[in-house]
């Protein structure tokens, strides 16, 4: 890979936190143990209490996945399932919290999270032929498993009927790249745009022709194409405008609310 967002400012100062980060530190930031078990903190805020039909549900889920595939049933052992709520498009989505038995209580658990998947948003506007997955979990995994260098560990697909869901590795909200840490300085944040940019480029050429998908060298190509940049700019520009009046919009209604 051409660039290492280890040494590159704000993406450096969070895998630099996560390096030093313990499972059982981990584990207790969102668990609680009583009698030497660990159980899920139900927060209200990222987990909320599933119901015991969800719990069962996904309990079998899992338990017949894991029997299909010929995973560990030891580790994939649920000792704890909650509502999970993260990320945008998953909101009003199936999303839950699963902890595991991993490779022993206590410390030792797994935390996993157990998404829904639906149909991708640019489907409507889609031209060229797209390949005929199996269900759009095993899209979102293939594609997942093709993009990143090293994609979530556990990383599953998981059928039930026409429903279908993404089982990997939790990983915790918090562990993102915190904007506010810009700290006034406007190099850190165009250092970040760049390394974004540059991973996602990276990641774009490691995928390429796959399954019809456009090889490297037309890639490569249009980038170095300036027909796309002022498209890109006007639209970058309207859409950060429409944000700001959104926000306007969003704190207008919080304060009625609140009132």
């Amino acid at each position: 890979m051409g660039v290492s967002v280890a040494d590159s400012g704000l993406v450096k100062d969070l895998l630099r936190s996560l390096k030093n980060r313990l499972r059982p530190e981990f584990l207790d930031q969102h668990t609680k143990q009583k009698k030497g078990k660990r159980h899920l903190i139900i927060d209200n805020k990222c987990i909320m209490e599933a119901t015991e039909a969800e719990q069962q549900k996904i309990r079998e889920l899992i338990s017949n996945w894991h029997k299909s595939t010929q995973k560990d049933a030891n580790f994939y052992q649920v000792l704890d399932v909650q509502q999970r709520i993260a990320g945008t498009g998953s909101l009003g989505l199936e999303r839950y919290a699963v902890l595991v038995e991993g490779f022993g209580s206590p410390d030792g658990n797994y935390l996993l999270d157990l998404k829904q998947i639906q149909t991708t948003s640019l489907q409507p506007y889609l031209t060229l032929p797209q390949p005929d997955w199996s269900s759009e979990s095993a899209r979102v995994v293939a594609i997942q498993q093709r993009v990143q260098g090293t994609p979530p560990a556990l990383l599953g697909v998981i059928v039930e009927g026409n429903k279908s869901y993404v089982l990997r590795e939790l990983q915790p909200v918090q562990d993102q790249v915190s904007l506010q840490a810009w700290d006034g300085k406007l190099g850190r944040l165009e250092k970040l745009m760049q390394t974004m940019g540059e991973v996602i480029a990276w990641d774009q050429l490691r995928s390429s022709g796959r399954q019809g998908s456009a090889i490297a060298d037309y890639l490569i190509k249009f980038a170095h194409s300036s027909d796309w940049r002022n498209q890109i700019l006007k639209y970058a520009i309207s859409t950060s405008l429409q944000v700001e009046l959104d926000y306007q919009e969003f704190c207008q209604k919080s304060s009625i609310l609140s009132s």
